[in-house]
């Protein structure tokens, strides 16, 4: 049974019952193609995908086939089923008014408050929707709070993350969406290999402006608004997606070259072959930040891994979100309540969770990489020295929140 889930918790996954006749099978270091696909045809089974950048396939076999049998194969390190993973995702932060907002309405002189609107008697501080920040071309845009929070734009004088590539594996994204067409690159459809990695959930587009929205006047800015978003759709349009395409979303990433992966997703579960995809990423130098998971719980996988990069969400007071899972994989804890974003067909809205946290550290990386700083032991060793301590225990924020400007005096201080 999957553990309660908070109303304020904005998406978890969490896994359903495998698939028996799908597996995904890795291999020892000497067993070639060869030696593999005999294997898995004597045991009945056919290879439906390679995984050539951990040695491993995906086969289906009859449904009466165990994959503890096929693990004391010899060549054999592991078996495991292809379990699927569903996402639910519960109410959005309740500013209908934001959400709604188009492009255009920015354009047109919408207004941009700076302040939270007045409540009597609050019970604690609440973020402002979004905060007012003038473009290059002297338009206004809209900036999340977080990206106050996170000292962001002192940042931007140095740079905007111009040539770091963050490869979004989620739900896809809105590339025609006015903040992102800028710095869209082609991606990769896991689900559908014949079609575009558009987004037909919200949850990638959004998590894709956190990261790369362009400061261009014409809606919302992220951190770092001149990367670049490789979008790799893993999940389909329910939210549902298995472990092997979310393998497969990830050796894309490796192939082209991504400098950061951002999964804003997760599941107890742990995983064989997902753990040696991310360490494999890792290998390549990709630095791979994951979401710490919001079932309050323990932190889910991918962040788990030791490879991976775990953050949690902090409110706009500082504090670890209540849905927020916490552990000693926790490497950073940013903002991650009421998080302002772009969403599909031009429009925004306002989310929260980890998936909107995890964005925040991707987008940091992107400045980091953009001044020369590559590999995820520097750019994460990077990361710790411009973070600060919040009083919290290192399971609810690791090496506490990281400061973009001073990361990035940091890295341009130490060429000096």
């Amino acid at each position: 049974m999957p553990r309660n889930l908070p109303l304020s918790a904005a998406l978890l996954f969490f896994l359903s019952p495998a698939f028996a006749a799908e597996k995904i099978i890795t291999f020892s270091a000497g067993t070639g193609a060869e030696a593999q696909a005999r294997l898995i045809a004597s045991r009945g089974g056919r290879i439906v995908k390679e995984f050539s950048f951990i040695n491993a396939v995906l086969a289906d076999f009859p449904e009466n086939t165990k994959a503890a049998d096929i693990t004391r194969s010899p060549g054999v390190d592991g078996a495991e089923d292809d379990r699927e993973i569903y996402w639910l995702s519960s109410d959005e932060a309740p500013f209908a008014a934001a959400a709604a907002i188009s492009a255009g309405a920015v354009r047109d002189g919408g207004t941009l408050p700076g302040e939270p609107p007045a409540v009597s008697s609050p019970s604690a501080p609440q973020p402002p929707d979004y905060l007012s920040i003038a473009s290059a071309n002297g338009n206004p845009d809209r900036m999340p709070w977080s990206l106050q929070r996170l000292e962001v734009p002192p940042a931007w004088a140095r740079t905007m993350g111009a040539g770091a590539r963050v490869a979004v594996l989620d739900t896809g994204v809105d590339c025609a969406h006015p903040d992102l067409a800028p710095n869209c690159l082609p991606g990769y459809n896991v689900i559908n290999p014949g079609a575009l990695p558009a987004d037909d959930k919200g949850h990638g587009t959004h998590v894709a402006g956190i990261i790369a929205g362009a400061l261009n006047g014409r809606g919302m800015v992220g951190v770092a608004p001149k990367a670049s978003i490789f979008p790799v759709k893993v999940l389909n349009s329910s939210g549902t997606g298995k472990i092997s395409e979310i393998i497969a979303g990830i050796e894309w990433a490796v192939q082209n070259r991504a400098d950061v992966i951002n999964m804003s997703l997760g599941a107890p579960g742990y995983s064989e072959a997902q753990a040696k995809a991310v360490k494999a990423a890792s290998a390549a130098g990709i630095l791979v930040v994951c979401a710490a998971g919001n079932d309050a719980g323990p932190v889910d996988y991918p962040g788990a891994y030791p490879d991976a990069v775990a953050v949690t969400a902090l409110d706009y007071a500082d504090k670890l979100a209540d849905f927020s899972c916490k552990g000693p994989e926790v490497a950073f804890a940013v903002p991650g309540v009421k998080i302002y974003s772009s969403y599909p067909d031009g429009k925004f809205n306002i989310l929260s969770g980890t998936s909107q946290a995890a964005p925040h550290v991707s987008g940091l990386a992107a400045l980091a990489v953009s001044l020369g700083l590559h590999g995820p032991d520097a750019i994460r060793a990077a990361l710790v020295k411009a973070s600060a301590g919040l009083g919290l225990p290192p399971q609810e924020q690791g090496a506490g929140l990281p400061s973009a400007a001073r990361l990035v005096n940091n890295i341009i201080s130490g060429r000096q």
